[in-house]
């Protein structure tokens, strides 16, 4: 995809795939539920004490499942349930550093996608476009990668508490595949 970072909008990403998780455990839940209901009302049927069981089964038996009616309450569509900002994305300062080699005017071919693979690990879901990649960690710490257009710098925008681990990662696991090039991280 070539969108611009402006068009992503990746706080409404994360916030469906939060909703769409909770429906899910919403979903999981009501589904517990009444099976646990059926197995007990089910013992319960065994176990009631019925006179003559062949004369008065069908209508014993019916009248007393009647009364074991499960009743769940519908689940509510997803847009209806509500996420807060702090379940989305971590709400620590957020931090922009920009990778640039010094003697050149352009990065290598194959940074950013070697870059992409040195912080996969970090990344816990993430949304990919051709020049940028939004991510979050297990933590909802955000990651978004972006690619200038020109070649020549790599921005990572990240919460302030992955600062240090992202640039040792950085110059243990990218530049040092890069020995002969100057790069290097502005904060």
């Amino acid at each position: 995809m070539t969108d611009k970072s402006s068009d992503i909008d990746y706080i409404d990403y994360f916030k469906l795939l939060e909703q769409k998780r909770a429906y899910e455990n919403l979903e999981r839940e009501r589904t517990r539920k009444i099976k646990q209901q059926q197995l007990w009302f089910a013992t319960d049927i065994k176990q009631a004490h019925i006179p003559n069981e062949n004369l008065l089964q069908g209508n014993t038996q019916n009248s007393f499942e009647e009364q074991c009616q499960i009743t769940i309450e519908d689940l509510p569509s997803i847009d209806q349930i509500e996420i807060s900002d702090s379940q989305i994305i971590n709400q620590d300062l957020i931090q922009t550093i920009k990778i640039i080699d010094e003697n050149l005017n352009f990065l290598p071919i194959g940074l950013y996608e070697r870059l992409l693979i040195c912080l996969h690990p970090l990344l816990y879901e993430r949304l990919d476009y051709y020049n940028i990649t939004v991510g979050r960690t297990r933590e909802k710490n955000l990651i978004k990668i972006e690619r200038s257009d020109t070649q020549k710098e790599i921005y990572i925008t990240i919460n302030n508490c992955l600062l240090e681990h992202i640039q040792n990662i950085l110059v243990r696991n990218l530049f040092s595949f890069y020995p002969t090039l100057n790069l290097r991280i502005e904060t």
